[in-house]
């Protein structure tokens, strides 16, 4: 098994490289029309990618192989996966949070199949534009906040580039708010079959709550300790030789990196990866999304103005506080 993964690992980084070499052949440069086939946008103001709801990745949906392709990849990420039957669907909704390569991210995605009998090679397909979910995630790393970010979505992501992070280091905060309590209960009844108990979560009218520390889903057997620590250790010489170009495209020119953080943000973006704030046909409506919502979450209320009805927002907001 280890020497088949270390044949593996070396395979995975080459598609990677042709991958990337595909966008500068089609697209002239690494460009932000590159980064919108690979299903993202940037935010300057917080400086972090997101997912797009026209991400090619809708077409392709999500199975369980994904995960264990995941670490040839170098993404070492903890997944938690709830299955459940409902309104004569096979529905998943997974939480990930780790190391993406060269980026700290986080994930919740929602899934759903007409298939009647699913296993571990059933390939789950993105919700519709009616039946996404409203959700929130908030990442910490050490109690620290690292990003947030609120959408009506099939496939809320966010991703800070340049930074290193061990999974278990991570903590996400979720809030996933359910069209009805029809929906909620069975989604509750999967969820506490994975071991968690009512102390774990909450809920609020048909909102549920709950922080993602260890994920009580089994590691897949390509997560194993040895690989982990290559990989890991290969991600934190890649974060360090970014960080490395980007101070020095600071100081190439002129900036004071403790004076103005949003413009070493922009620099960033247009000297490493050059043309990145171009906009998507969706970007702008997006981006205004979720400034909305960074604003609506002070002091860690979920103001959604979709989520509680007016009477619960009051008992909701000194709960919470």
């Amino acid at each position: 098994m280890i020497i088949l993964c270390l044949l593996i690992i070396p395979l995975a980084f080459a598609l990677i490289k042709l991958f990337l070499y595909f966008i500068v052949c089609k697209f002239g440069k690494i460009s932000y029309d590159g980064f919108s086939a690979a299903g993202f946008a940037y935010d300057a103001n917080t400086d972090i990618f997101y997912s797009t709801k026209n991400a090619w990745q809708k077409n392709f949906g999500y199975s369980h192989l994904y995960d264990v392709l995941a670490p040839f990849f170098r993404m070492i990420i903890d997944t938690e996966s709830i299955k459940f039957y409902y309104n004569h669907k096979n529905w998943l909704i997974s939480f990930w949070k780790g190391q993406y390569g060269i980026v700290t991210g986080a994930e919740v995605g929602v899934y759903a199949t007409k298939e009647q009998r699913v296993n571990r090679k059933t390939v789950y397909m993105p919700v519709s534009n009616d039946e996404m979910l409203d959700m929130c995630c908030t990442l910490y790393k050490k109690d620290v906040e690292v990003m947030r970010g609120c959408a009506k979505h099939w496939w809320l992501a966010m991703f800070k580039l340049g930074m290193f992070s061990k999974a278990r280091e991570l903590i996400m905060d979720i809030k996933i708010r359910f069209p009805n309590r029809q929906m909620l209960e069975a989604f509750l009844i999967a969820f506490k079959k994975l071991g968690y108990k009512e102390k774990d979560f909450q809920v609020y009218d048909c909102t549920f709550i709950f922080t993602f520390r260890k994920p009580h889903t089994h590691k897949v057997w390509t997560r194993w300790w040895l690989t982990d620590f290559i990989t890991q250790k290969l991600n934190r010489k890649n974060v360090n030789l970014y960080n490395k170009l980007l101070a020095d495209s600071i100081d190439d020119n002129g900036i004071d990196d403790s004076k103005n953080n949003k413009q070493k943000n922009l620099i960033m973006v247009n000297d490493l990866i050059p043309d990145i704030l171009k906009n998507l046909p969706d970007a702008n409506q997006e981006k205004t999304e979720y400034s909305y919502v960074k604003i609506a979450n002070k002091n860690n209320v979920l103001l959604l103005k979709t989520c509680l009805n007016p009477s619960k927002e009051k008992k909701y907001e000194q709960k919470t506080r």
